[in-house]
């Protein structure tokens, strides 16, 4: 079922002109629903091909009006076709049974309401999983959607949402009321379009909106959601963010919107944050839509989803690729423009702080595995798609095309995306292709800086290197790259360095110049004559992608003062300097944890503040010396409760601080301090412990074991939602107790019937992997190598990667003897094993190494 990318080439050599007419039924009892395909498309004579098909059961094939026997021309997913005649129909019956993974058509089953909502997720190859089809990017086709559904549901897909037409006589037991009546849904047929970001969501939907002005006319657009999440929807603002992305990205891109809708789709249990479906976004609703009060950075980043996947309309959509090669590229560009659009149309101008604290310090950590990629990398099939869904291909790229933004101008870049589009509008293009209308648009060759940056895995470091003239001045100041060690390429950058002083508390610019680095070095002339700064940024405007080593004085300077730096860019480039100084084993863990602890209280960036926070704790529990860590960790509470005292009532600072503190506790004392903000008996001024704030709490006290499961099991009594019973399966695997965490891995493992749906696997997962003492999860390692490839079999692809990963002993480095020779031994004796759990174990091994090297700095 694994298609090639030779096959895929293969394929779209001889089939042209495809247009989709797909029936689905969503009335059937049972876990299967019914889908009849009828294709036509164009082949040459005597041509031999295939169509992607992964059914429960094939009932019917039929090829230009023969009969075919499904058990003779269908195995392992595929449907052969031989002897075509040129303009082909092929009709196919089916039955495909719904998933629980959050691909193909998944199906949720409301524990509140008993009503179940349906929502599909093709990409990269799970158009397969519901129809017949060429399942790869470059086969665009026309859709046209059928969709039987209960009477009470809404149906929505690619398409303007049409009124519903009674199934006379039909009924359907798939309502929690009982039987009820059918309603079909008939959808016009689609332009061409990828298979992966076709649509059909269903079910009893509630939702809001109205009309959105393009250049072509008023479209409709609304935003759904489960009913009873209906008052959570915050239509108004998704719906004004699109609008002011719509009269953007028509203007930059030179070509008017080019869909005839624009619903976004709030979905439960969803793998992604969200997917550019034309005229049909599905939205995380576990992640992005808020029953609680969401931290500035949550919004932000709710936001940037919103103008990311609207970028994709063009970007992908109407100029797709032809293959996961490029996947880069369509990631890349949305992650870049949806970022640069939200300082433009959002009020969170400083996007880029929040770009650079998140994303694209996650893409240096993965950029510097052994398993690392160049940003364009070879993709030799579908099963790969899996792992090139990373932060080098979304964070890394983007920041590629903000260097080549800078390299070229904003306005010659933007030139050739313009062109590029009206180019390959329908259709579907390639890297070369897209850097050829740059090249074009701003008159210079683009070849060297697409090897550099495009073509050339690893993370450059920048530092300065500072010669002192006799009186204290600065003699001459260079910027000095340092390629990976792996991959020695010099990388052309476009920086601003800059030189801050100190003095009255207070930091001040004291001067700045913007240089090019070119060959792996160049001075910075402007400095010369200077005094020596007491903080010296060489990527101030943090415009390219490089690791900083701050400079002696500079490290001085941010240990003493840094809870003085309170402007969000430089505040945020000198602690991720520190983060990846203190991975890199060249800064003691302590010292990072320090310069968090003394940051937070004055944060300017909410992600910001959020990202540091959660890599303190991973600092605390991996990188220091574990004979340290209570002391360190105890210590690091109080300062966070003492700050969480001092911080302005009903702040985001104040909800950072208290979300911190509950990860860090770990003390009987700081855990009744939880309890007692949990109970009511300790109140923040103007900050209310609602749903989500709850849950945390809960966890926090699970991981102190100042919880048992009975106790979260009342708590659940509170919450009792799909999404109250994840957290509490989270809880649980929190707790504490070695039969605790046996018993989590057991659910995961070792399911009792049925896997557990995979967002309660992520919340399970991510319980057990906690631990305030990390020597607690000894025991469990040889329980979980042993079986870790038959828990991946079982969940092959997102979630079983996303798993295991999770769950990975990494924490246990420095605490069980022999650890990476027993990973060694895994991936010797697992040789054959897919290749994206091997990549998983081989960066966790990798993880252990940096682990037990840092705790020794």
């Amino acid at each position: 079922m694994n298609l090639t990318k030779s096959e895929a080439a293969e394929r779209a050599a001889v089939i042209s002109d495809v247009a989709y007419e797909v029936a689905l039924d969503f009335t059937l009892p049972g876990d299967a629903f019914a889908s009849r395909t009828r294709l036509t498309f164009t082949a040459p004579d005597a041509a031999d091909t295939f169509l992607d098909v992964v059914a429960e059961d094939v009932t019917r094939v039929a090829v230009d009006g023969v009969e075919r026997d499904p058990a003779a021309v269908v195995s392992d997913g595929r449907l052969t076709l031989t002897g075509l005649t040129g303009r082909t129909t092929v009709e196919v019956e089916a039955t495909f049974a719904y998933r629980t993974d959050g691909q193909g058509v998944h199906r949720f089953v409301d524990p509140e309401t008993g009503e179940t909502y349906l929502y599909t997720q093709f990409a990269a190859n799970d158009a397969r999983r519901a129809f017949a089809c060429f399942d790869q990017p470059d086969i665009k086709g026309t859709f046209a959607f059928t969709v039987d559904a209960p009477a009470h549901w809404v149906v929505v897909s690619n398409s303007p949402t049409p009124d519903p037409a009674v199934v006379p006589g039909a009924t359907t037991p798939v309502a929690a009321s009982g039987m009820t009546g059918v309603n079909r849904w008939t959808f016009a047929p689609t332009v061409p379009l990828p298979c992966y970001v076709a649509a059909v969501i269903a079910g009893p939907y509630a939702s809001a909106g109205g009309t959105l002005a393009t250049a072509k006319g008023e479209i409709g657009a609304r935003v759904y959601g489960r009913a009873q999440l209906a008052d959570h929807l915050d239509a108004d603002e998704l719906l004004g963010t699109v609008q002011a992305g719509l009269e953007l990205y028509e203007r930059v891109f030179g070509t008017p919107y080019p869909y005839e809708k624009y619903d976004q789709i709030f979905v439960p249990e969803y793998n992604l944050g969200a997917m550019e479906n034309v005229g049909a976004v599905t939205i995380s609703e576990d992640r992005l839509l808020f029953r609680s009060r969401p931290s500035e950075g949550e919004r932000e980043m709710r936001l940037n989803v919103v103008l990311h996947e609207l970028a994709h309309m063009w970007f992908g959509n109407l100029v797709t690729m032809r293959w996961w090669d490029d996947l880069w590229l369509n990631e890349s560009f949305a992650e870049w423009v949806g970022t640069w659009a939200t300082e433009q149309v959002t009020e969170f101008s400083d996007a880029w702080v929040t770009f650079g604290a998140s994303r694209k310090s996650v893409a240096y950590v993965q950029d510097q595995l052994p398993t690392t990629h160049a940003i364009v990398t070879e993709v030799p099939d579908t099963e790969a798609t899996v792992s090139a869904f990373d932060m080098i291909t979304y964070a890394k790229g983007a920041s590629a095309l903000k260097q080549l933004a800078a390299y070229v101008g904003e306005e010659a870049f933007f030139g050739g995306v313009a062109s590029y589009l009206r180019r390959y509008a329908f259709g579907n293009a390639t890297l070369a292709e897209f850097l050829a209308e740059v090249e074009a648009s701003a008159g210079r060759p683009l070849d060297a800086w697409a090897h550099a940056w495009l073509e050339t895995p690893g993370v450059p470091t920048l530092r300065a290197e500072v010669r002192e003239a006799p009186d204290g001045s600065i003699a001459s100041l260079t910027v000095v790259e340092d390629a990976a060690d792996a991959f020695p390429v010099a990388h052309p950058h476009r920086i601003t360095v800059a030189g801050y002083g100190f003095a009255d508390g207070a930091f001040t610019r004291a001067w700045a110049q913007d240089i090019s680095v070119e060959d792996g070095s160049a001075d910075v002339p402007d400095a010369q004559g200077r005094s020596l700064p007491d903080l010296l940024l060489v990527n101030d405007a943090d415009l390219t992608y490089a690791k900083l080593r701050l400079t002696e004085r500079s490290l001085e300077t941010a240990a003493a003062h840094l809870g003085d730096l309170t402007e969000a860019k430089p505040q945020a480039i000198v602690l991720d300097a520190l983060w990846h100084m203190c991975r890199d084993a060249q800064l003691p863990a302590e010292r990072y944890i320090d310069a968090v602890l003394t940051a937070l209280p004055v944060m300017a960036n909410s992600t910001a503040a959020e990202s540091h926070a959660r890599t303190l704790v991973t600092a605390l529990t991996r990188y220091t010396d574990p004979s340290r860590v209570t002391t360190v960790g105890t210590a690091a509470g109080e300062r966070l409760w003492s700050s969480l005292a001092d911080a302005t009532p009903g702040s985001d600072t104040q909800l950072q601080l208290l979300k911190a503190y509950a990860q860090v506790a770990r003390t009987p004392e700081q855990s009744a301090r939880v309890r007692e903000i949990l109970d009511g008996a300790v109140v923040l001024a103007e900050l209310t412990i609602d749903t989500d704030l709850g849950w945390l709490l809960v966890q926090s006290l699970a991981a102190t074991n100042a919880i048992d499961a009975a106790g979260i099991d009342a708590h659940l009594c509170t919450d009792d939602t799909a999404a109250g019973r994840r957290r509490a399966a989270g809880a649980k695997a929190a707790i504490g107790t070695l039969e605790a965490k046996r018993d989590a891995w057991r659910s995961l493992a070792h399911p009792e019937g049925a896997a557990l749906n995979n967002a309660t696997q992520y919340e399970v997962a991510l319980g057990l992997a906690r631990a305030n003492d990390p020597a607690l999860l000894a025991p469990l390692v040889d329980d979980l190598l042993d079986d870790l490839l038959a828990y991946y079999l079982a969940n092959e692809g997102f979630v079983g990667a996303r798993v295991a990963r999770y769950v990975f002993p990494v924490a246990l480095a420095g605490r069980v003897d022999g650890l990476e020779d027993r990973l060694d031994a895994w991936l010797l004796e697992h040789a054959e094993a897919p290749s994206v759990l091997r990549k998983v174990v081989i960066e966790g091994r990798d993880e252990v190494h940096r682990a037990l090297a840092a705790q020794r700095a």
